[in-house]
């Protein structure tokens, strides 16, 4: 596959066209990125690539053993104490606030691989409970790499 550098000036060449003429006076028509003027819109990233899960094995497949997702764990956290002046009605006040700081650890990095291997456990976890493409369920976790394993394992 072609690396694309969409960040060059003048790639776009015209920025868009008009696709379809507006419906409403006043309105505009819907438009389309000049490059797909002669073309058919993307339908998927790569061919044989439809699905979550198979752009997360393309991804492995592809980038393998580099990092894919990093976050830093909380080791710490201080309080400290300040004095803050501030004006309310044109009066000088001094209040005291606390201000939290949170001390990180390094950065952790899981490879495109480890994600695989995660999306795929979580996967086989949901069908071990019996959970099929007819059942809804919610997934309650903060916004980090475990909420996306999460999302991905459920779409396979």
């Amino acid at each position: 596959m072609a690396k694309v550098l969409t960040n060059k000036r003048g790639y776009y060449s015209d920025g868009s066209y008009e696709f379809s003429k507006p419906e409403k006076t006043g309105e505009g028509g819907i438009r389309r990125c000049s490059l797909v003027k002669d073309g058919d819109l993307v339908q998927y990233p790569v061919d044989g690539v439809k699905t979550v899960y198979e752009i997360v094995e393309y991804a492995a497949r592809t980038h393998g053993s580099r990092p894919a997702v990093g976050w830093r764990d909380v080791v710490d956290t201080i309080e400290e104490e300040k004095e803050v002046t501030k004006v309310v009605e044109g009066k000088e006040v001094k209040e005291k606030k606390k201000w939290k700081y949170f001390e990180l650890s390094p950065y952790k990095y899981l490879t495109f691989i480890e994600v695989k291997e995660a999306v795929s456990e979580v996967a086989r976890g949901l069908l071990h409970l019996g959970v099929t493409d007819k059942d809804v369920f919610n997934i309650y976790a903060q916004t980090r790499y475990v909420a996306g394993c999460g999302c991905c394992g459920s779409a396979r």
